[in-house]
């Protein structure tokens, strides 16, 4: 299991904290600017990051939905049309549409890693706290302490779901998943023996040579992406005769922490842990 993300000093919260006071506050009569993004695992960072009386954020994906096959509505155009910030992660393809020039534009590189994993998560608010405050500098002192606030929290939801998980003493559990979520997976202390792409790009070859590896490894679950195909790995796990457990690859309205939590708990409760 990866080691935990350790709470930033209070001191240093402190001190961040009063670098705020009377700095890049908005004016009564100041609308408060709108930052619109791609998805919930940006919105959230985006809401913690900036001071909520300044800025309002907004997801244009629903949680649920998958990135590949997501159209945008005319008011997701609306919102990215009337937004002082648009932010995506590359390669959004339903993003294309809203056509925002690049002075409203933020493209945040995920670098390959999955950020619902905890690590990765307090790595990406490091990296969108910089963009942030490149692009709104008189509100950098208010981003900073926004970043040490939500660095903190992502570690106590490490510390406290690694606690759990090392009681249910599920490390190192064979399982099969789709390829995103690898990482949380193995965050989790599992071991990821065979994985798969989207439901349209699986073939009856790959299934088999799954179930192969399921049987001669042991594998304990399949667990699917929601937003990909929540029944890809379906038949797999029938096959096989383990549990077939679903995770939310992107924050549900609950936030990131209720999310990341439930997925633990799906696991947990399909190994019949607690």
């Amino acid at each position: 299991m990866a080691p935990r993300i350790k709470p930033p000093a209070l001191a240093v919260l402190a001190a961040l904290a009063s670098l705020s006071v009377g700095c890049g506050h908005r004016a009564p009569d100041e609308k408060a600017r709108s930052i619109v993004t791609s998805d919930t695992i940006l919105s959230g960072m985006c809401a913690s990051l900036l001071p909520a009386g300044s800025f309002t954020v907004d997801s244009i994906m629903p949680p649920g939905q998958c990135p590949g096959h997501y159209d945008m509505k005319l008011s997701d155009l609306v919102k990215a049309k009337e937004a002082v910030l648009v932010v995506s992660f590359v390669g959004m393809p339903f993003m294309r549409q809203a056509e925002t020039d690049a002075n409203r534009q933020l493209l945040v590189d995920a670098q390959d890693r999955n950020w619902m994993a905890p690590h990765s998560y307090a790595a990406g608010l490091n990296m969108l706290a910089d963009r942030l405050a490149e692009r709104f500098p008189e509100y950098a002192p208010q981003i900073r302490a926004g970043l040490e606030r939500a660095v903190g929290e992502v570690a106590v939801t490490d510390r406290d779901l690694s606690d759990t998980l090392a009681r249910a003493g599920i490390g190192r559990k064979p399982v099969i998943a789709s390829s995103m979520l690898r990482e949380p997976l193995e965050w989790m202390g599992l071991r990821v023996v065979g994985e798969y792409g989207r439901p349209e790009s699986i073939s009856a070859k790959q299934i088999a040579s799954l179930i192969r590896i399921g049987s001669e490894e042991r594998a304990v679950m399949v667990v699917d992406n929601l937003q990909s195909g929540p029944e890809a790995g379906k038949g797999i796990a029938e096959a096989l005769g383990v549990p077939h457990v679903i995770f939310s690859n992107f924050p549900s309205e609950k936030g990131y922490a209720a999310t990341l939590g439930d997925n633990v708990r799906a696991a947990l409760a399909a190994l019949g842990a607690k």
